[in-house]
């Protein structure tokens, strides 16, 4: 084929036209070949066009391709400089050709590649043309409504709806995927950020707490004005609330005094006299400084601990600062992108947010097997507020999430004040095997709520809304089938019916239980709450005597009489309430005798407005401001004399007043305000017969547990709970109250009016509301003290003591370091602790023996009394040799050295024996019947010198060398594992050394396929700094104590593990905790004995007088007496004591001495150290140990000179025979214990 360029380069000017020519019909003019694609005519019809169109909006039909007409590409740079010199001829010539040379021959030639170009450009026109026509026909399909039917014209326009709204479909759900991915995103990066942070504030507590914080700030965090205190929630098991705890959160409520104004006045003048101080760069940044660390103070290291539980989790001002700062960083930058629902959801979810950085199950199942059972919406009551959630019920759970904080009457107004500074709460969950008692009660007039108490003490109040929801609730539960739950709980929840099955009455007459715990059963019983401010539990005026100088409790005008009301006790008053009942006459009030009730929300906050959390709602029920001082409680005396002569006042008293005396104290330093004599209103001014807080509650108490209260409580009972609480009973004996504070007497649903229903319920909340009837009949009397046997303890009866020594004393495993004494057995471990002997003897106290001994005495097995004795006996000599030792099984320990034994040994309740001072740092729990370690455990990084079991054997503590205090839990024997103690092989037990690896009991007890008896360390109470010398616990008070040499006595939380209190007594070598709360310290340099309440109050102070030192302590089981063992003093002891002397001497002269005699085991008084009676042992008869039995009637005391001596009251023993053939003893079943509590 021949190209123009080739032709144009070489060939002649004659010859190129013709050349040219074939070269264009050759290189370009041939005819283009029409595309395949059927091309639609302009005029056809829409039908027509329609057919051959595509069915999607956008798919243009593409133009027909264009075929390549580029010249080829020379292959070398001779051809491409021939190409372009042709080129360049080629153009020239053409410029001749137009001029009029040959114009028509080359014209004719290229006319048909002229035409195919305009065919392909108009082809290309009208394709595109046709596409967009298309398209717009479809769109606009509803104009050519001639050409399409109307069924096809509905179908096409239901078919474009339907695309349009699913891609908007579409779009929306992506974008709340995208939207709820970004807060997903959001949540987890707050929970990181709150954990570190709330780990960082844990620290930062604990170092203040324990004062080891060091730094610029240490001087104001701890400066003794920025401590503030308040109530622990956490009850004993009498439902006592003794603890107080840190209130970091706390403030001094400046301003909230109703004269402040007036105090502000007179201030302005000493403010202005400061201000020139301003001008002093040195003052200036002090006061800066100071400012600082406030801000620090408040925003680091500000804590709250709930019942916290979940530890009712710690929360703080932190949180706020947190989440303000949060809110400005990473949540704003989130929510600016998507405005709207998400900022609403964010901020709503806040809770969500905080509850993730805790251990949770509450929102979702925690295991394959749980399901939820029922989810309601309710409210948990609470003092300070209610809070609105979702009450939850599973398989294995109670779970309430919160949603928001909601108010209702008088909760609403409380509440309200403060909204905006109250964080959110945390979701809570309980496991349903922590149930052990539910209880229906009442809410604002309904009967709608639960209340739940937990196995750990802890209670909550839910209110479902209506009767219906708590059946569902309460059913719910139930099919649960918690296993603590008393089954009584499950066959009713009527009030009077839970009364008569727990058979509580019969146990109080028969002096089981106390007054105050019978008082607080019944209340709880009758609805009332802790929870519930405007329920509050409700006790009576116990004295009348508020004047003079000593309290006489055997007289009975001391007491008021308890079988009136309060507004019957005055004569000349009752006429007037009488007198207005006769005359008041209503059509819809029935009569009344008095307008006001004897328990409110006011009452209860009248009484406790110097403790929070209740001044904190003082102040919000006053509307932000505390009442008028002279309207505050501020007098015993005159609180009394008010309810005697007032006619608006008839309250009564509540529990509080007891038990604690910081009731009565001022401990927050709060301004109460000025009284318009112009005196300070601070702390409750006391009777002239109490020298303390503590004194006063003390007597209080004594007197509510006295003879006479006991004979006459019943009438009161009668009053408020039994049967003259309604109708003509209640008429006579001038017990009338206004009708709507009586339940069932206003349906609140019926109300239909909503301003009319919360008046009704604002009104109930403010004049309070009486009790559930228990009692349709007179309530029973109590027995007699006299006839009370278990009751005739060494305490009461201590001069009818005589002391017995058990017979054959070297079969007695004696001397001893720890007895216990049980009503079927006596332990015995000997001195040589950790490798000790071990004892157990049979033994029945308070019954004769036919031979003057009052009990029942039988010795133990030895260890040479199996098969093997005579074997042994080959090797101890003959008989006389000084080997006839009777032989008891020993337990195999490496001891560590200089450890005293007395310190390192405890009996459980299971009649076990644990033991510390051994080489390997650990504590070995051993058997009783065979000397067989049953377990080894291991936390320590030293030798333990001390250690402590709970009452109940349910915790232990132990010190050591390593200056650390670890806390154990101690777990019951099973029945199974009782039985196959002593098949077990050598190899016990052994939990790890690391006290973080302590807490996987599953690795500990996969070794043998049994569960470990000693678990933990379950909490690790440090602020000491070296050996500790002593420690003791006491799980119903949930407080763990321990000394060192350098530190004072630490007061810990066995359930936070937390530091309460420093109690500063210097070196204590001994120190006990009692029941009743009170804390017994020993120093032993200055021989002084000292008590404390567990808030670190002073009770009593004595400084023992004798040449002699204190060598054992027991506390009596009612916790109201002590009993000090004591024995001579060693040389080195003697130095010791001589050298503590001289200084504790010149600074404690107004002390209390005691002279008591060496060797001797004396009795004395807990709460004033006063001795009560001094039993007086031979020279040589040091007391090394000492044991009281459950009922406090017999005391086994161990001496050096290898003797068992019982001391007891022979005449009990003849009382309990002669009841028991009164009883009918033989043929009955009848045991001893049986006997003297009926």
């Amino acid at each position: 084929m021949i190209s123009p360029g080739w032709s144009a380069a070489f060939a002649s000017p004659p010859a190129s036209m013709a050349l040219a020519m074939m070269a264009a019909g050759a290189g370009g003019g041939e005819t283009m070949i029409p595309s395949k694609s059927t091309q639609v005519r302009r005029d056809a019809p829409t039908v027509e066009r329609k057919t051959a169109r595509s069915y999607s909006f956008v798919n243009f039909q593409r133009p027909p391709d264009v075929p390549n007409k580029s010249p080829p590409v020379p292959k070398d740079k001779a051809a491409a400089k021939a190409v372009a010199l042709a080129a360049a001829r080629d153009l020239e010539r053409n410029a001749k050709i137009g001029s009029g040379r040959g114009l028509s021959a080359v014209a004719m030639a290229t006319s048909a590649q002229r035409r195919s170009a305009r065919d392909f450009e108009r082809a290309n026109r009208w394709n595109i043309s046709e596409a967009m026509g298309t398209a717009w026909a479809e769109c606009l399909q509803s104009i050519d409504s001639k050409s399409v039917s109307g069924k096809d014209y509905t179908s096409q326009s239901n078919k474009f709806v339907s695309l349009l709204v699913s891609s908007f479909t579409l779009a929306r759900d992506i974008q709340e995927a995208e939207m709820s991915r970004r807060f997903q995103v959001n949540i987890l990066d707050q929970r990181r950020q709150y954990a570190g942070i709330h780990s960082w504030r844990k620290l930062i507590h604990r170092l203040v707490e324990t004062r080891v914080l060091f730094g610029p700030f240490r001087a104001p965090l701890y400066n003794p004005e920025h401590v503030f205190w308040k109530l622990d929630l956490m009850e004993c098991s009498t439902r006592m609330r003794r603890i107080l705890i840190r209130n970091l959160k706390g403030i001094d409520h400046l301003g909230a005094a109703a004269d402040y104004e007036d105090q502000a006045m007179r201030s302005i003048s000493v403010e202005n006299s400061d201000m020139g101080k301003a001008d002093d760069p040195e003052a200036s940044f002090n006061a800066t400084l100071a400012s600082s660390a406030s801000i620090l103070i408040s925003d680091a290291i500000s804590m709250e601990e709930g019942n916290e539980n979940d530890e009712q989790t710690e929360t703080d001002n932190l949180d706020n600062f947190v989440d303000n700062q949060h809110r400005s960083s990473s949540v704003s930058s989130v929510t600016e992108q998507s405005k709207g629902p998400v900022e609403s959801r964010v901020s709503a979810d806040r809770s969500f947010v905080q509850s993730m950085s805790v251990p949770f199950h509450g929102c979702m199942t925690s295991e394959i097997d749980e399901k939820i059972t029922i989810a309601l919406s309710s409210l948990m009551v609470r003092p300070l507020k209610t809070v609105k959630g979702i009450f939850q019920v599973t398989t294995k759970r109670i779970n309430f999430i919160f949603d928001e904080q909601i108010g209702g009457g008088l909760m609403e107004e409380i509440t309200n004040i403060t909204s905006q500074n109250i964080e959110k709460d945390k979701d809570r969950s309980w496991l349903i095997s922590s149930l052990h008692q539910i209880y229906s009660r009442r809410y604002l007039l309904r009967r709608s709520a639960l209340e739940l108490f937990m196995v750990d003490r802890s209670n909550f109040f839910f209110d479902f809304g209506s009767l219906e929801m708590r059946k569902k609730a309460y059913r719910a539960i139930v099919q649960a089938q918690p296993p603590h739950l008393n089954n009584i709980y499950l066959a009713t929840q009527r009030p009077d019916q839970l009364l008569r099955r727990t058979q509580l009455t019969d146990r109080w007459a028969r002096w089981e239980i106390s007054n105050f715990e019978y008082l607080m059963e019944l209340n709880t019983m009758a609805g009332r709450s802790y929870n519930d401010i405007t329920q509050y539990p409700v006790f009576p005026w116990i004295l009348a005597d508020y004047s003079s100088k000593a309290l006489d409790l055997s007289n009975p005008s001391s007491y008021r009489d308890l079988s009136k009301p309060v507004g019957a006790l005055n004569p000349d008053r009752l006429k007037k309430f009488q007198e207005r009942y006769s005359s008041f006459d209503d059509p819809v009030i029935p009569k009344f005798h008095y307008g006001s009730h004897y328990s409110s929300a006011g009452t209860v906050l009248y009484y406790l407005v110097r403790l929070e959390p209740f001044t904190t709602l003082s102040i919000q029920l006053q509307g932000g401001k505390f009442d008028h001082a002279d309207r505050m409680f501020s007098d015993v005396g005159g609180t009394w004399n008010g309810v005697l002569e007032d006619m608006s006042d008839v309250k009564e008293l509540v529990p509080e007043m007891f038990y604690l005396p910081e009731v009565l104290t001022n401990i927050n330093s709060i301004d109460f305000g000025t009284t318009q004599l112009g005196g300070k209103l601070d702390s409750v001014k006391l009777p002239p017969w109490a020298h303390s807080p503590v004194d006063f509650i003390h007597k209080h108490r004594m007197a509510l547990e006295s003879e006479y209260v006991s004979a006459h409580l019943h009438e009161w009972i009668d009053l408020i709970f039994g049967y003259k609480q309604r109708g003509r009973d209640a008429i006579s004996a001038h017990n009338v109250f206004f009708y709507i504070t009586y339940e069932g007497t206003v349906d609140i649903d019926k109300i239909t009016d909503p301003v009319q229903q919360r008046a009704t319920q604002d009104q109930i909340a403010y004049f309070g509301q009486t009790p559930s009837q228990l009692l349709a009949v007179p309530h029973i009397r109590r027995r007699p003290l006299v006839d009370v046997l278990h009751l005739q303890t060494i305490f009461r009866n201590p001069f009818e003591i005589k002391p017995y020594v058990v017979p054959n004393p070297e079969r007695c495993n004696v001397p001893a370091s720890a007895i216990y004494a049980s009503q079927d057995s006596v332990v015995v471990v000997d001195v040589n602790v950790p490798a000790a002997h071990v004892a157990m003897h049979k033994w029945q106290p308070n019954t004769p023996d036919g031979q003057g001994t009052p009990f029942l005495f039988q010795h133990g097995k030895s260890a040479t009394s199996s098969t093997g004795g005579a074997f042994m006996r080959m090797f101890k000599g003959p008989a006389g040799s000084g080997y006839e030792d009777w032989q008891f099984p020993r337990a195999s320990a490496f001891a560590a050295s200089g450890i005293p034994s007395l310190t390192v040994v405890a009996v459980t309740c299971d009649k076990e024996i644990i033991t510390g001072g051994h080489a390997d740092n650990s504590i070995k729990l051993i058997s009783s019947d065979g000397g067989k370690t049953i377990e080894t455990a291991s936390g320590h990084c030293a030798p333990v010198t001390c250690l402590a079991l709970s009452a109940d054997s349910n915790y232990l503590v132990t010190g050591s060398r390593d200056s650390m205090v670890l806390l154990w839990k101690i777990h019951r024997a099973s029945p199974s594992q009782v039985t196959n103690i002593a098949d077990t092989s050598p190899k016990a037990i052994t939990t790890p050394t690391s006290p973080l690896a302590g807490n996987n009991s599953s690795n500990r007890s996969s070794e043998v396929g049994r569960p470990c008896r000693i678990e933990g360390p379950i909490h690790v109470l440090r602020g000491h700094l070296e050996e500790i010398l002593c420690c003791a616990v006491s799980s119903d008070l949930g407080i763990a104590a321990s000394s060192s040499y350098s530190s004072s006595v630490l007061l810990h939380s066995v359930k936070r593990g937390r530091l309460l209190r420093r109690l500063d007594v210097g070196e204590a070598n001994v120190v006990c905790l009692s029941p009743q709360g009170v804390v017994l310290t020993w120093n032993k340099s200055e021989n002084r004995v000292r008590t404390f309440n567990v808030n670190g109050l002073p009770i009593a102070t004595a400084v023992l007088s004798f040449p002699g030192t204190i060598s054992c302590i027991e506390m009596s089981v009612d916790g109201e007496n002590v009993i000090i063992g004591t024995s001579s003093l060693s040389e080195r002891d003697s130095s010791n004591l001589e050298k503590g002397k001289p200084q504790s001497e010149g600074t404690h002269s107004l002390e209390n001495k005691i002279a008591i005699p060496v060797p001797s085991v004396c009795l004395l008084n807990l709460h004033t150290l006063q001795v009560i009676h001094k039993l007086v042992l031979r020279e040589g008869q040091d007391v090394t140990a000492v044991a009281l039995n459950k009922d406090n009637t017999n005391l086994l005391v161990s001496t050096a000179d290898k003797q068992l001596i019982v001391f007891t009251d022979p005449t009990l023993s003849l009382k309990v025979v002669d009841q028991m053939l009164r009883l009918g003893w033989e043929g009955s079943g009848l045991t001893i214990n049986k006997v003297l509590n009926s």
